[in-house]
């Protein structure tokens, strides 16, 4: 199976990509991942075959064809650009011509944040207005959504002593990447991986995760 992330920072931390091949060799998965990630990108811009990063793609897509694309968006450009999302999700999915396409639906930033403050925004009300934009963008595409954001709200709301993320109050820490990764691990093969061990998670952590991202 050929897996092709194509996002930003949010994707890029902890090195999420690697992470998820690896978990997914873990349990006996024949994965192979490459990933486009540049921060602060916004999708539509690597529908430019002129721009460097849209010609990594192309470069990639000239020796491979990929089984799933997952894409990733700004943080919060679905939310005040809606058109230029759902126009850059569509787009990577008609040029990338995956198996699926698997929207990476993102979170509510930490409260304190300023964004959030500049929008008149709470987490949890930007997290669920980012669901529910990649929800719309996914049926635009014929995609699914990786609901990693949703799984953010879980934990935030039932076991607050998780800190899911960097200091910035925006990325995610190690824990919420690996959060992720388990999202998209059960997103990708419709269930949860037996082994964990590569994700060096301390038990009580790991079964925090584990139960918010099966609940997903």
């Amino acid at each position: 199976m050929k897996i092709l992330f194509i996002g930003n920072s949010y994707t890029y931390y902890n090195d999420m990509p690697s992470l998820f091949e690896t978990l997914a060799r873990e349990n006996k998965r024949d994965v192979t991942v490459d990933s486009v990630t540049v921060g602060g990108r916004r999708l539509v811009e690597n529908l430019d075959a002129r721009d460097v990063h849209g010609a990594k793609i192309r470069k990639l897509l000239e020796n491979n064809e990929y089984d799933i694309l997952f894409l990733q968006e700004q943080s919060y450009l679905a939310l005040v650009d809606y058109e230029k999302f759902e126009r850059g999700v569509v787009g990577l999915s008609e040029l990338v011509g995956a198996r699926r396409t698997l929207l990476y639906a993102t979170w509510g930033r930490k409260s304190g944040s300023e964004l959030l403050g500049e929008y008149g925004w709470t987490s949890s009300q930007m997290g669920a207005d980012l669901h529910a934009a990649y929800t719309k963008a996914a049926k635009s595409c014929f995609g699914e959504v990786s609901a990693v954001g949703r799984a953010f709200a879980d934990v935030n709301e039932n076991a607050a002593q998780i800190d899911l993320y960097d200091p910035d109050l925006s990325h995610p820490s190690y824990l919420g990447t690996c959060l992720g990764v388990l999202v998209h691990y059960k997103t990708v093969f419709g269930e949860m991986p037996d082994k964990t061990e590569s994700l060096g998670l301390r038990d009580e952590d790991e079964k925090i995760l584990l139960a918010a991202a099966r609940r997903i």
